[in-house]
């Protein structure tokens, strides 16, 4: 059995490596659940569709030029974003997951409490995925 400790993972967003600012990933791909049952069926039949993505990510926030707050909020509204996330744990089979075309629908500016660390919490949905 391959379990892991994820210790440490690489998360690009359009060609801007944000790893060293991630404190959580988590990538879901799922496939619609689509009915095919027919007349004589004794039980539901289902096929997959389209692919169903999301990629949500929590990430310190860093206002400086070109880093957090700049890539995605050039990111949002845009549904030609292009993710890269990799498991770089050891003992993991280290898949690289390319999203395509996925879409950012808001992020915010500025989020903690008085003393928090400003942090950043964003899911990018849709698009296609490669696994290499």
């Amino acid at each position: 059995m391959a379990v892991f400790v994820l210790t440490d993972a690489s998360v690009t967003v359009n060609t801007v490596d944000l790893s060293s600012y991630v404190t959580n990933v988590t990538f879901t791909y799922e496939k619609d659940q689509v009915e095919t049952t027919a007349m004589g069926a004794t039980g539901h039949v289902y096929v997959g569709g389209l692919q169903n993505l999301s990629v949500a990510l929590e990430m310190n926030n860093d206002l400086a030029a070109g880093k957090v707050f700049d890539t995605l909020y050039a990111a949002v509204g845009s549904g030609t974003n292009t993710l890269i996330v990799k498991s770089l744990s050891s003992g993991s089979p280290n898949p690289i997951l390319t999203v395509s075309n996925a879409f950012l629908p808001s992020a915010p500016v500025i989020s903690g409490a008085v003393g928090d660390l400003s942090k950043v919490s964003v899911t990018f949905t849709g698009g296609s995925v490669v696994k290499s």
